[in-house]
């Protein structure tokens, strides 16, 4: 009986024991997990703001300007003389080279005229020559007498007797032939002069019929074509100003576009310039200012300018509507922030920073503004970092939080 009493009462104590332990180890955890007690469970207050470095970007001053496109040449093409149009070789869309020939015009009657004209001007060559043999001998028969007075003057001097009669007549004769010589010669120069000018109305002639041939003044393509074979054409005139055809060169296209008054100071040649033509869905075409006018329209204030594009595949059309990017007053590697970042007063530009974990104004000098960033030309500096929204920031010398500077990755994907 008594051993029975004591082994109950051994398996009571272990009991007790096991449950005093297991207590104690729930304590200790809880103790653990519960924060020790401090006075520093106060939350920060101040406010955050988001802080940008400078960046340094190439920036330009930039104009958006409607454009349209030109022919790089265009020319129309009229009838210097009048007939029927005996042949038409081209039509519209068509490329042709220079020289060749769009269209024939018949004209039977200035043909005939040439024909006159060549065989009056073999007559007046005849008379021409007839003129000269005349004038050799002329030449031959004053020879003659002069040579024939010098021996009867010789004679007389020798003492042979020679009649005052006799050597009047032969003085005489010489005079004649020197008279009829000179007529000769009047008469050698008006045949050249008359031959002249029938070589010119025979060369003017040929000229005129050159023109019965309508050919094209560069390489290019017929724009337009105003008449058909059988055609009646007159010759154009001031009141009569129908062309036959219109020619344009595409292989480059002008593009023109106008630039106001108050950007005109800053644009020069080869500034770079983005051309969008209505309609296309790729890319830009890329070029350069070519010229401007060096001239201000006096009713809009503005100055033509003009880029020029190659065009090799003919893509662009003349008479095309386009918009036009011109990039002026570049300046690479300016020092830059967010437009947002910059805000004004007046005092002027300005922008906050963080001075001793409080907001602090700097005032600055700004220049150009691209692409939702604006250069700073004075009061910053390149490793001075800046609040990157001005208008959402506390006003100066708001206590902050320390400044936590955007990372590198992030500065590349500020505009």
């Amino acid at each position: 009986m008594m051993s029975v009493t004591t082994r109950t009462g051994i398996k009571i104590l272990l009991v007790a024991m096991v449950g005093v332990g297991a207590a104690g180890i729930v304590a200790e955890r809880n103790l653990a997990a519960s924060p020790p007690p401090s006075a520093s469970t106060e939350v920060d207050s101040r406010p955050r703001v988001e802080l940008v470095l400078p960046r340094r970007v190439t920036v330009a001053q930039r104009l958006q300007s409607n454009a349209t496109l030109e022919a790089f040449e265009e020319t129309d093409l009229f009838a210097k003389i009048s007939g029927y149009l005996s042949d038409v070789r081209v039509d519209i869309g068509d490329h042709v080279k220079a020289g060749q020939v769009l269209a024939v015009i018949e004209t039977p009657e200035m043909e005939q005229e040439l024909a006159e004209d060549k065989a009056r001007l073999e007559s007046k060559q005849s008379s021409l020559e007839t003129a000269r043999r005349q004038l050799d001998h002329f030449k031959a028969n004053v020879m003659l007498q002069n040579a024939l007075l010098m021996r009867r003057e010789e004679l007389g001097a020798a003492g042979h007797f020679i009649s005052d009669r006799t050597l009047d007549e032969v003085r005489a004769n010489a005079e004649i032939a020197k008279a009829d010589l000179s007529v000769a010669e009047a008469k050698l120069a008006l045949a050249a002069n008359q031959v002249d000018l029938a070589a010119a109305t025979v060369e003017k002639i040929k000229a005129l019929l050159a023109y019965s041939q309508i050919v094209a003044p560069f390489d290019g393509v017929v724009a337009r074509r105003l008449v058909n074979r059988g055609d009646l054409v007159q010759a154009a005139t001031a009141t009569r100003t129908t062309p036959l055809f219109t020619v344009q060169r595409i292989d480059t296209i002008r593009v023109f576009c106008e630039v106001p008054e108050n950007d005109v100071p800053h644009l020069h040649i080869g500034d770079p310039a983005t051309v969008k033509p209505s309609g296309f869905d790729g890319k830009p075409f890329i070029g350069k200012v070519t010229r401007f006018s060096l001239r201000l329209d006096p009713q809009t204030r503005n100055m033509r300018t003009e880029i020029d594009l190659s065009n090799p595949e003919e893509r662009l059309y003349p008479g095309m509507y386009a918009e036009v990017s011109l990039e002026m007053n570049r300046r690479p590697d300016a020092l830059t922030v967010p437009a947002a970042a910059v805000g004004s007063d007046g005092d002027g530009e300005f922008v906050y920073t963080i001075t001793d974990n409080r907001i602090a104004r700097l005032a600055i000098e700004s220049g150009l503004t691209d692409n939702g960033r604006i250069e700073v030309t004075a009061g910053l500096s390149e490793g001075t970092p800046v609040v990157a929204t001005i208008k959402s920031a506390p006003p100066p010398e708001t206590a902050v939080q320390p400044p936590m500077a955007r990372a590198a990755s992030d500065l590349q994907n500020v505009v």
